[in-house]
């Protein structure tokens, strides 16, 4: 599978590299917290680890990458909602009857989610009571941008084993002491397991969800809705002594209020976002920016309002997105340096789950900023166990509200503060989107059918 998948990001990485060796910038002009232990806003006894617990204490797990390991998903493959434990149904069906997910129908869409997505004629996806985030309606509960003066650094799509993607990437966070949130596609951590230890063992970095099967996640029904999440979980969940992550980005930046409603109410994750794209992801198809253009835009973005914070849209999936990365480290200290002439502070770079944990405040590990995972301090400490709450974590919400507003708001470091640009709102008309126009699309349409055969090479 690994060669498979080095054959796919090959034809995908083909593109002139500006050289960018993985040495350690010296003595940054930023402030970096990246060696403090990672915490978030859940409690360590959330009741979803029950919803993932294979046995009386997850213990002993198969160790990751064995064929033990591998065999707990040989029936998940493409089509994940196939094979759906009862249990994940259950607190599915217990969230509905609550009332806690909307009842409207999915996207529509051509090829199965794979790169397209369009509402009926006459909806509006940039206001209630769809509030897409794909056409910037900021639900409340979604993070989107970072507490003023601070950049949250995270990569999507990962891991993969090509030479110059997933493991460069790791030798430059690993020289520069820096930490990042990967958010993860569960099909590449089952066909890349060592690459995944590198990112939770040897970098200790923090471990999101990015969906098993990268599908445009309005498109899907609720059913499939938690195959592909929960398989994402439970892979996470399976490599790393039962931690269970409450975060996700939805692919494309594809939320609706029925898919956060989903991950929310089900398994008690809360949808990321950004406010800034680097469109490193076009530069795999005809067309597409370049690393010179992508190294401008962070130069302005550097270089302009401090507030809101920086969370910026990259990549660990192909050599240029990684060329990307390292290339604009260097550019933060830069800005830095430039903005002391002007009084700023200095940037404060984490990763995107130090923003809002206390990490940087000094205040972690108190009442108000919980463990990163679920049920589990960071990656090194004990995992809690929990009390099986019937009908999985939705049977445990007292508050059925969800009410999500097309008015903007940005999550500050409280997790409430208002701010950030107006949403755009779209005209009453029919919504569609295409490869050409909005979203990861040409290159996913190259990646998805890679994956297609890495699934019938494995599965």
């Amino acid at each position: 599978m690994i060669a498979a998948v080095s054959l796919i990001l090959s034809a995908l990485s083909a593109s002139t590299l500006v050289l960018a060796a993985p040495r350690p910038i010296s003595q940054p002009a930023f402030e970096k917290k990246s060696a403090l232990p990672t915490h978030w806003y859940h409690k360590r006894d959330h009741p979803v680890h029950e919803l993932f617990r294979r046995g009386p204490g997850d213990d002993p797990l198969p160790a990751v990458g064995s064929p033990e390991w591998a065999a707990n998903f040989a029936g998940v493959g493409q089509t994940p909602e196939n094979n759906i434990p009862q249990k994940w149904l259950n607190a599915l069906a217990a969230a509905e009857q609550a009332g806690l997910i909307p009842n409207f129908a999915p996207a529509l869409t051509t090829d199965g989610g794979l790169t397209t997505s369009s509402y009926p004629p006459g909806t509006n996806a940039g206001q209630e009571p769809i509030c897409s985030s794909m056409y910037q309606c900021r639900h409340k509960d979604d993070v989107w941008d970072a507490p003023a003066n601070m950049i949250g650094l995270s990569v999507d799509d990962g891991p993969v084993s090509y030479p110059t993607a997933s493991p460069r990437l790791y030798d430059f966070l690993k020289a520069n002491n820096q930490k990042v949130t990967h958010f993860m596609i569960g099909a590449n951590i089952l066909g890349n397991p060592q690459m995944f230890l590198r990112a939770y063992e040897e970098l200790e970095d923090d471990i999101a969800v990015h969906t098993w099967t990268h599908r445009h996640m309005s498109t899907l029904t609720n059913r499939q809705l938690v195959a592909d999440l929960g398989w994402t979980l439970q892979i996470i969940h399976d490599s790393t002594g039962g931690r269970v992550p409450q975060y996700w980005r939805p692919p494309f930046g594809d939320a609706d209020n029925r898919v956060r409603a989903v991950a929310m109410h089900v398994f008690g994750m809360t949808t990321v976002i950004w406010n800034q794209d680097s469109q490193d992801w076009t530069m795999a198809a005809p067309g597409g920016t370049t690393l010179p253009a992508i190294q401008a835009a962070f130069t302005r973005w550097l270089n302009g309002p401090r507030n809101p914070g920086l969370i910026v849209l990259q990549h660990e999936i192909t050599a240029d997105d990684v060329t990307a990365f390292i290339n604009m480290y260097p550019l933060i200290a830069a800005a830095s340096e430039a903005g002391r002439a002007q009084g700023l502070e200095p940037w404060r770079v984490v990763s995107v789950s130090q923003l809002f944990d206390g990490s940087a405040d000094g205040t972690q590990g108190s009442s108000e900023h919980e463990g990163w995972y679920q049920n589990s301090w960071n990656n090194t400490a004990a995992v809690d166990d929990v009390d099986i709450i019937d009908g999985g974590y939705a049977a445990s919400i007292s508050d059925a509200s969800l009410t999500a507003s097309a008015t903007p708001t940005s999550r500050a470091a409280n997790g409430t503060a208002p701010g950030g640009p107006t949403g755009t709102t779209i005209p009453t008309q029919s919504v569609s989107i295409n490869s050409a126009t909005v979203g990861k699309k040409g290159v996913w349409a190259t990646v998805a059918l890679g994956l297609a055969g890495v699934f019938a090479l494995v599965l």
